[in-house]
């Protein structure tokens, strides 16, 4: 009876022990997978560019339906074949053949792949793909992929060919290198390319930058040629498809004669090659690609319009090396990117049976696991047994520490889990756990709010009284937003001092803002945190479910844009998301592609406003104003967004040299020298090398310092009052004279001219309408005087009119500049009227 009690605790025990290990492991029953739906699937239709054997379309195919075959979406596919017949006799056909099978199978949706498919899909939009959706991908032209993402059905994946980094990537590898080789050809692609490779010429000035084009040569005459690339050279291989015969290679072939003729590592930026000879580099990922415009016709299909679907700029690129060429040309593996990819390289046993070590380890320790349980268990068994003998309540003792210790076990299993979706600093759920609950109430089809709150002016809070303080605030934030919590108002910290209010069934804007008005009434009674008071408020974003989206990003980016909104025009309140503030991010967005396209391809000008002395008539000097070529967008729209953007650093640095390039050549044909202004933003304080930029431009054009002129606004001096101070310092050490601009348009532009070292200021156009126009001429008067008495002189922006100049004469103003002698001109222009005098020909013209 004795052994057979001790059988039977002993199979209690171990059935204890798996149950443990079954906690720990925390292994739970898989849930059903849900039912098919027998309900209508969709229908893709992929049109490409090219034929299946083309190196980029397997993988663009691949990747389209890794996203759209699970959801079971058929996916169709139709070749053009323009690569190797590029004729409008093969489009023809191409239309005819799709035209006929369109009657008699309905697509949902269209992707089109590289240039030709998205010309094609455009050009016969209407006729065959009215009111359709439709993504395009490969497309490698900026330019071309903004014009077509205006079209309110089409958007897409831009192609970016990484051509800077692999360049890079070359002076890593030859820090010697004197020039870059392209080798290209004359097919449309090979043209392409040879203008994406002079576009950078201007970022690597240390290097010649030279072109073998295929197509001048025969296959059999090129060899020659590729055995003249010398060890200071980059190589890249762009396009090697048709020589001057009209003789077609595929991509191995031409590799074949690159390796036997070239001596220096070959760096590529598109798809092919590695493997069979060519080193590798950043090359575009034709799978990532396809996925992501899968998911876009999968956010379409969800019911996201597809005019709201941004178009994606950055392409999925990843490093791609052959490790028999690295090994070839002793290449460093430290200066290769840490994430790259290679083949070629033998894999040790533990990285080729990764997977399966790691389930042998796996297995391992939960047998060892086991077995030390078991031994353990053992050797406790035998004391209970012995136990058992002397008393049987021993044994009930030691079954409920068992008890207790399987208990704790849980505990600790439930604090993990906690940590996992808790914030740890304010006890909220976390971003993971909103997200959840947003999926679970989109998935119920219940309608829905959300509230993105930012707090105003804390990062100051972070700096000046430190991070703990900071911590402190946001506990206290969470603690009074937690009086909102219910099981109808979901409450997370998003991350830094941003919240994220859920509340279901809500989507009238009265109710809305009632529960706004409910939660700032929390934050009315100032924060206490070590005996300092501190009052809190909040910038708001709000934003709807179903009514502005159905995606979860979507939602969040909205909420998100509703706030910046909102912290932009004031903060202390709240703005709901409505399609125009969509429609400013794209405007905005493409201001900013404008102005990346002009840095890259030289699409900025100059134009010379004269500034005329008030009593001589003559010009003594001219503002350089910037205009982007070809492009609507005016300085007002453009400029913002450059400082914005950080964009406005190349572009001031592009201005300096420009007007110092054009003072160079006014004194080559023979020209008195004038000064000429540049407008100077308070941004451009973040470009530290600028002073030493301007004086080496200065030096190798031999042009005098004071013949320059630095504009700067009030808003300059709101940023580092020492920084600033010691720049405007060094400008003056080197001569160049400063100007305050917009004067009259700040909060103390008095107060400034007590202390900052400037040499004039020039009046606000806005400042001399309200006083000359309105007669009152004391006001402008007693500014000019106070300006002369402080050793300044005075330029009036903006004269229209003769009553205005004749006032500012009397008021003994020095200069004017503005209509009314001279609108902004070209530098041609400009040289008509170099040494006129404005007087004269305004008179004349009266």
């Amino acid at each position: 009876m004795q052994h057979t009690t001790t059988h039977i605790f002993r199979l209690i025990r171990l059935l204890k022990v798996c149950l443990l290990i079954l906690l720990f492991l925390n292994i739970s029953p898989r849930k059903p997978a849900l039912a098919e739906s027998e309900t209508y699937k969709e229908r893709v239709l992929f049109i490409s560019s090219y034929d299946s054997n083309f190196l980029s379309v397997p993988d663009q195919i691949e990747g389209l339906k890794s996203v759209l075959t699970p959801l079971s979406i058929t996916v169709d596919t139709e070749y053009m074949d323009m690569k190797r017949f590029d004729t409008k006799e093969n489009e023809s056909i191409f239309y005819e053949m799709l035209q006929y099978k369109l009657k008699y199978i309905k697509y949902d949706a269209v992707i089109v792949g590289d240039d030709s498919a998205l010309h094609f899909a455009m050009k016969h939009q209407e006729e065959l793909f009215l009111n359709l959706p439709i993504v395009f991908l490969g497309i490698n032209n900026m330019e071309s992929a903004v014009i077509a993402a205006e079209n309110q059905f089409i958007t897409g994946i831009v192609e970016e060919a990484s051509l800077k980094e692999n360049i890079e990537l070359g002076l890593l590898i030859n820090p010697n290198a004197k020039k870059v080789v392209a080798i290209v050809d004359n097919t449309l692609t090979g043209v392409g390319n040879r203008e994406q490779f002079y576009s950078y010429k201007n970022e690597f000035k240390e290097l010649d930058f030279e072109i073998i084009n295929v197509g001048d040569y025969t296959f059999d005459e090129i060899g020659p040629v590729l055995e003249n690339i010398e060890g200071d050279s980059i190589l890249l291989y762009f396009s090697m498809y048709t020589d001057k015969a009209g003789r077609n290679l595929t991509i191995p072939e031409a590799i074949s004669i690159l390796t036997e003729h070239v001596k220096v590592p070959i760096l590529r930026s598109e798809v092919g090659g590695v493997g069979l000879g060519i080193l590798g580099g950043k090359m575009i990922s034709y799978y990532e690609a396809g996925r992501i415009a899968a998911n876009m016709i999968v956010n379409v299909f969800q019911g996201t319009p597809i005019q709201e679907i941004a178009l994606v700029k950055k392409s999925p690129n990843y490093y791609i090396f052959d490790y028999d060429i690295i090994k070839k040309y002793q290449i460093d593996e430290k200066i290769l990117p840490e994430d790259a990819t290679f083949v070629n390289k033998e894999l040790s046993f533990l990285q080729e049976n990764k997977e399966l070590v790691q389930w042998a380890i796996a297995i391992f320790l939960f047998l060892f696991v086991i077995v030390v349980i078991l031994v353990i268990d053992n050797i406790k068994q035998r004391k209970i047994e012995k136990k058992l003998q002397e008393s049987h309540e021993e044994l009930t003792q030691t079954f409920e520490e068992l008890t207790a210790s399987e208990e704790e076990l849980r505990a600790q299993y439930e604090t993990i889990e906690e940590y996992a979706n808790f914030d740890f600093l304010t006890k909220l759920p976390n971003r993971l756990s909103f997200m959840e609950k947003l999926q679970a109430e989109l998935s119920s089809g219940r309608a829905g709010t959300i509230l993105f709150f930012d707090l105003d002016n804390f990062k100051s809070a972070n700096d000046t009284l430190g991070h703990a303080f900071g911590d402190r605030i946001l506990q206290s934030v969470a603690k009074r937003l937690l009086k909102v919590a219910c099981k109808d108002i979901f409450v997370s910290r998003f991350g830094g001092d941003e919240f994220l209010i859920l509340i279901p069934d809500l989507v009238e804007q009265e109710e809305i803002e009632d529960v706004i008005a409910k939660i700032m009434k929390l934050f009315e009674k100032e924060l206490v945190i070590n005996q300092l008071e501190y009052f809190v408020t909040f910038s708001i974003g709000v934003t709807s479910f179903p009514k502005d989206s159905m995606a979860i990003d979507q939602l969040i980016m909205f909420a998100d844009t509703a706030m910046y909104e909102a912290k932009h025009t004031g903060k202390n309140k709240h703005m709901f998301f409505c399609n125009k503030m969509m429609l400013q991010l794209q405007h905005k967005n493409q201001i900013e592609a404008a102005l990346r396209m002009a840095i890259k391809t030289d699409g900025f000008y100059l134009v010379y406003q004269p500034q005329v002395d008030v009593n001589t008539g003559n010009i003594v000097g001219f503002e350089a104003l910037l205009r982007i070529k070809e492009n609507l967008f005016s300085p007002a729209e453009f400029i913002p967004v450059a400082e914005e953007t950080g964009l406005i650093m190349e572009m001031g640095r592009w201005v300096t040299k420009e007007v110092i390039t054009q003072l160079a050549r006014w004194s080559k044909k023979g020209y008195q020298l004038k000064p000429v202004a540049i407008n100077y933003s308070s941004k451009q304080l973040r470009d530290k090398g600028y002073i030493e930029y301007l004086k080496q431009l200065l030096v190798a054009s031999k042009i005098d310092s004071k013949f320059i002129e630095i504009e700067i606004t009030e808003s300059i001096l709101l940023e580092d009052s020492r920084e600033t101070y010691d720049f405007l310092i060094k400008l003056k050490d080197m001569g160049i004279s400063i100007a305050l601009d917009d004067f009259g348009t700040g909060y103390s532009s008095l107060n400034y001219l007590t202390y900052i070292p400037v040499d004039k200021i020039k009046l606000d156009k806005s400042l001399c309408e309200k006083f000359l126009e309105l007669g009152e001429n004391n006001v402008m008067n007693s500014i000019i005087r106070l300006a002369h008495s402080l050793k300044l002189e005075i330029t009036a922006e903006g004269i229209e009119f003769i009553e205005q100049y004749h006032k500012l004469k009397e008021d003994k103003c020095n200069y004017i500049q503005g209509y009314l002698f001279c609108k902004p001109l070209v530098c041609n222009e400009i040289e008509e009227i170099y040494n006129s005098n404005m007087l004269n020909k305004l008179f004349e013209t009266k």
